[in-house]
């Protein structure tokens, strides 16, 4: 599996504080050996099994049909709380969808690499077959290595798929950049102002509006104001 997301942490832990649990574990299941290997804990540690005094609620996690992991929770006690079932399915399914989102990168990568091996297929057969065929007409025809020249360079172009996953690429670098400077900006002004998160984010989308720029250059503009404007 690829890195767990950083956002599984925070989710786990609103529902385990939420439903009232003295903790909660999320595990890996080895598909080949079913070992459960725990990726992110917090609090009191969940048992495998069952303990006095304490009760364990679980939840599988899914990536296609298959359960690749186990969300835990425990609670002290001899009974789970009555509210504590209706929170923690309703977090349940939202942890799962994150967790598949950690299997994203390596579904695209194999599709990738699998349409890379179609393309390169297709584009040998393609040169294979012209080559084949002026080799076939006997005496080269007039002008045979300019044809099969021209013939590969024009094969060889790049894909449609080559040229939007490009593209795609870059937009998705440029949103993550501007997530970067917007949180660094967030950040400065919580601290300068004593601002809170979402406050200091209405901040910045208020002088983005009145300035008419992108968000990213208002949040690169405060942060490259000079330290003694930042503290006046």
């Amino acid at each position: 599996m690829s890195q767990l997301l950083k956002s599984l942490h925070p989710l786990a832990l609103l529902a385990a504080r939420e439903a009232g649990a003295e903790g909660f574990a999320i595990h890996r299941i080895d598909a080949a050996t079913g070992h459960r290997e725990v990726k992110l804990a917090w609090g009191a540690l969940v048992p495998e099994a069952m303990q006095d005094g304490l009760m364990v609620t679980s939840f599988p996690l899914r990536a296609g049909d298959e359960i690749t992991g186990v969300l835990a929770f425990v609670f002290r006690g001899s009974a789970i709380p009555p509210r504590a079932p209706s929170v923690l399915e309703r977090i349940a399914g939202a942890i799962e969808e994150v967790w598949r989102l950690s299997l994203v990168s390596e579904t695209y990568a194999r599709n990738a690499a699998r349409i890379g091996e179609l393309e390169a297929a297709l584009a040998d057969s393609k040169i294979a077959d012209r080559a084949s065929g002026l080799l076939a007409a006997g005496a080269q025809p007039r002008g045979a290595i300019e044809i099969i020249a021209h013939h590969v360079e024009s094969v060889l172009r790049p894909g449609q798929l080559g040229l939007v996953l490009g593209q795609l690429l870059d937009e998705i670098e440029q949103e993550i950049a501007e997530r970067d400077l917007t949180n660094r900006a967030k950040a400065v002004l919580q601290s300068r102002h004593g601002m809170s998160e979402d406050q200091a984010h209405v901040h910045l989308r208020l002088i983005s509006r009145k300035s008419r720029k992108r968000l990213r250059d208002v949040a690169r503009d405060l942060l490259e104001e000079p330290v003694a404007q930042r503290t006046r």
